[in-house]
């Protein structure tokens, strides 16, 4: 039963966090409108959020070896995320709004090391895969998100009462989530290079780089189906609030579904089988949606492109935490640092091609990216001297 309330937990610390993010996805054509942006001005604003993960991302693991504990990460970081999305929406001009951005993106690298890390840890203590499930409670949370913000938007609720009303319930659930985590060994003792200098900024280490780069072309397909699908169903496809919302819906919920099935999936294939496939399948998924001639043909595209980026991301966070090096946060820092920040420098890249030649191809080139993943799977095996004992005692 303890066990139980724990996995709960940080599903539920997944589930929020990217409820948060949901929420946003279907207000972005908002805030597009209110700010009277071009593709390429948004992509530009849309750029400050991977830029203030980045030094989010760099700093993760020595702030939270000063907090203690991944607990009290979780307590502190999973509420500011929430909250740090209302002055977005509150920004009267483009340059309060980058910033705005660039505040938000530092608290979700620090949340994302966090959390992963943390996942990690439960799932070699009590020896149970569920990391997998953890991303589905993820995707589950981001559809769960965008389905409500779609709902209100087509309601014609205004954005900026939306955020100040959702946004603190969001960050109060947040807190009282994460402090149902248990109370495991502080961090600092998991350091596997104990003379290792201590500094704020963690550099990738070499046993990770290439496994680092393996999610890259998967995090890109994410990124760009989370702030461009919405502006492509209503800019190309001519679609209505609720039509938005429900195919990226459909996105995650292929994407959750296949996440949820992860951890069986991996008693059954191999994950450099897994791996090669879903590359294969991602960029297959976009290139459909981005021809997508209709409605429905960008569902099955969005259904084809969850389910190629679903298992990825899980598999390498795993991998990355259980390689040599100087600590399990470390090495989850430096995979987020590189593939997540593809996942957010994607939306930015793609309004920059959008104004170069169109929407479609700019989402069209995403899909040899993709095929990226297809070719690196040999990294995903684990390594020599990989750290599979468990990372904290009760």
């Amino acid at each position: 039963m303890t066990t139980r309330k724990y996995t709960l937990a940080i599903f539920g610390i997944f589930f929020i966090e990217s409820c948060v993010l949901g929420t946003w996805i279907p207000r972005i054509p908002d805030i597009k409108d209110k700010l009277s942006l071009s593709d390429g001005q948004l992509g530009l604003c849309l750029l400050a959020m991977p830029l203030g993960t980045l030094i989010g991302l760099f700093v993760a693991a020595r702030i939270i070896e000063l907090l203690g504990s991944l607990r009290r990460a979780c307590q502190v970081f999973l509420p500011l995320w929430a909250i740090s999305f209302i002055f977005p929406v509150l920004a009267p001009d483009q340059s309060l709004f980058v910033t705005a951005l660039l505040i938000s993106g530092l608290t979700i690298g620090l949340v994302e090391v966090a959390m992963n890390t943390e996942a990690d840890r439960l799932e070699q203590h009590y020896g149970t895969k569920i990391m997998s499930r953890c991303h589905g409670f993820w995707s589950l949370g981001s559809m769960v998100g965008a389905l409500a913000g779609g709902l209100v938007a087509q309601a014609g609720v205004g954005i900026e009462w939306h955020f100040i009303v959702v946004m603190p319930i969001l960050a109060l659930f947040g807190f009282l989530t994460s402090s149902r985590l248990p109370v495991l060994n502080s961090i600092k003792n998991q350091k596997s290079n104990k003379s290792e200098k201590s500094s704020m900024i963690r550099l990738p280490s070499k046993a990770i780089a290439l496994l680092c780069v393996l999610p890259i072309g998967i995090m890109l397909v994410e990124g760009a189906f989370i702030d461009w699908s919405a502006v492509f169903m209503r800019s190309v496809l001519d679609a209505s609030p609720l039509l938005i919302s429900i195919t990226y819906s459909f996105f995650s919920i292929v994407m959750a579904v296949v996440r949820l099935s992860g951890d069986k999936i991996r008693d059954l294939f191999s994950e450099k089988l897994i791996v090669q496939v879903s590359g294969v399948a991602a960029a297959a998924g976009v290139a459909l949606f981005s021809l997508a001639p209709t409605v429905e043909v960008a569902f099955l595209g969005a259904a084809l492109s969850g389910m190629g980026v679903a298992i990825v991301y899980p598999l390498a966070i795993t991998a990355a935490a259980r390689r040599p090096g100087r600590s399990s946060a470390d090495n989850v820092a430096a995979m987020t640092m590189i593939s997540f920040s593809a996942f957010l420098f994607a939306p930015p890249v793609i309004g920059f091609l959008s104004e170069l030649f169109n929407l479609r191809i700019a989402l069209l080139c995403l899909a040899p990216l993709a095929l990226l993943t297809f070719f690196l799977a040999d990294e995903i095996t684990p390594a020599a001297g990989s750290r599979t004992e468990p990372g904290a005692d009760k």
